[in-house]
């Protein structure tokens, strides 16, 4: 499942999808996107998120420009609850250095956010892709060692 979201410049800034091959739910931000963007965005990936119950989303905003912070407090409140009782438990953030995206990025760390899920920030896909696929490992091998008890 693919889901798209428009600015209200009507240009697509947001693109989340499942992507079953790696397990993941994969989200990129691009251009500029305001407050009310944001808000309707992470609905649409919220419908993906409880579709799929994937516990592991990529959250790149490597190519978002905008300041957006100001939205971890909606995002803590009617988000975060939402995304965990969908199963997500992993949370990994793309940003360039010295950016909005890095700003924000901060702020989810030490947010509600950074406290119920296991977040990192990234400054490359690669990087976000291989902390999610050793966490996807670590659950494999705890979810083996219980079923040999």
């Amino acid at each position: 499942m693919r889901l798209e979201a428009k600015n209200s410049f009507d240009r697509t800034f947001y693109v989340v999808e499942h992507n079953q091959g790696l397990g993941v739910i994969d989200t990129l931000w691009y251009g500029y996107a305001s407050q009310q963007d944001l808000k309707n965005a992470c609905g649409l990936g919220l419908e993906v998120l409880e579709k799929s119950t994937c516990a592991y989303k990529l959250n790149d905003n490597s190519q978002l420009s905008g300041p957006w912070s100001d939205a971890v407090g909606w995002l803590e409140k009617e988000w975060l609850p939402r995304a965990m009782q969908a199963g997500l438990r992993y949370l990994a953030h793309v940003a360039n250095r010295h950016s909005y995206g890095e700003v924000a990025g901060e702020v989810l760390r030490i947010s509600q956010i950074g406290e119920q899920l296991e977040y990192c920030m990234f400054y490359s896909r690669e990087e976000a892709l291989a902390w999610l696929k050793s966490c996807q490992e670590r659950d494999r091998k705890t979810a083996l060692s219980y079923s040999a008890k």
